[in-house]
């Protein structure tokens, strides 16, 4: 597997999520300041950005843990089993640390938590 092209890709995504946040940041302080001048400010907007902000971090997080996994030379594996993670999987999904079998479990577990 080339780490190399992933790691820039993940570094990519990284920067683009770091911008993302300061975007969404800037946009919740402008938030901020009108409904502090104008009581009229939807909750759902300031949902929105919340959401959006909860989002972001989430990936980072996974973008971040991945570049770390591949630093320290785990890259590839899943982290719950131990097996390898499928190229094409990682190759649309470069952060993520689980095989397909383990999302799917993690994925129905999430939905039950509902």
């Amino acid at each position: 597997m080339n780490t190399t092209v992933l790691h820039k890709r993940l570094h990519e995504k990284e920067q683009e999520l770091l911008a993302d946040m300061a975007r969404t940041e800037a946009e919740a302080r402008a938030l901020g300041t009108a409904e502090s001048e104008d009581s009229t400010v939807s909750s759902e907007g300031k949902e929105a950005l919340f959401q959006e902000t909860t989002s972001d971090w989430n990936l980072y997080a996974l973008v971040r843990d991945a570049l770390l996994r591949i630093e320290s030379g785990t890259y590839g594996t899943c982290v719950d089993c131990g097996n390898a993670i499928e190229a094409d999987r990682l190759d649309k999904l470069p952060w993520t640390p689980y095989c397909l079998e383990d999302q799917d479990r993690h994925d129905r577990q999430a939905a039950l938590a509902l």
